[in-house]
């Protein structure tokens, strides 16, 4: 290898390493936390009349949140009445936290399916306090006809549990300024709880 070949060796490893140090710096950075940052710079200006240079040192501080989404799940459907025309009921939703941040939940968009049937969607206006790493419980109301679940609600009166999905989007004011996160979860199963029943949720 000739000697002007060289210098071209030298560079090519010092971008390995520049590369090989990103990559470790991804790899760290964990979904949900938040990262301190330190940003360091020396400004230097040439003063002609006195022939000297003036350095002034910069520095600022702060921090950078990797948003994650958050966990959902349909622990119940609380029947208020049941009827063959059109039936109230009310979704328990638990929403869990798994970012280092507090949530202040300011509204609800989603779209539930139950047994393979969906029973729509709304954009709701809600309030509540997520604590980071922590879990948050929603009561959403709604109405339906029994006939579009056919057999599936049968399964939910006798106690069966039954499969749903929920998609969809929270927006939440944070230390960091107002963010929207999406929810959603598919294969989750719920189960049915009546007027009467109590609160207690053991099988």
């Amino acid at each position: 290898m000739s000697s002007s070949d060289k210098p071209e060796v030298v560079e090519r490893d010092v971008k390995d390493e520049e590369q090989k140090d990103i990559k470790n710096t991804h790899d760290n950075i964990k979904l949900g936390s938040v990262i301190h940052y330190t940003i360091k710079a020396d400004f230097i200006a040439h003063i002609n009349h006195i022939n000297k240079n003036i350095t002034k040192h910069w520095e600022k501080t702060g921090e950078i949140p990797i948003p994650f989404k958050l966990d959902v799940d349909l622990e119940k459907i609380h029947f208020k009445s049941l009827s063959f025309e059109e039936t109230v009921a009310v979704l328990h939703l638990k929403l869990e936290n798994k970012n280092d941040f507090d949530l202040g939940l300011t509204a609800l968009d989603y779209e539930i399916c139950v047994a393979d049937v969906s029973i729509g969607g709304a954009e709701l206006a809600k309030s509540a306090k997520i604590e980071k790493s922590g879990i948050s419980y929603i009561d959403i109301p709604f109405t339906f006809r029994p006939k579009d679940f056919g057999s599936a609600l049968w399964d939910m009166i006798r106690g069966k549990g039954t499969v749903y999905s929920i998609k969809g989007n929270i927006s939440a004011e944070t230390p960091f300024g107002a963010m929207k996160l999406p929810i959603s979860k598919e294969g989750g199963t719920t189960r049915l709880k009546k007027d009467g029943d109590g609160d207690n949720d053991e099988e």
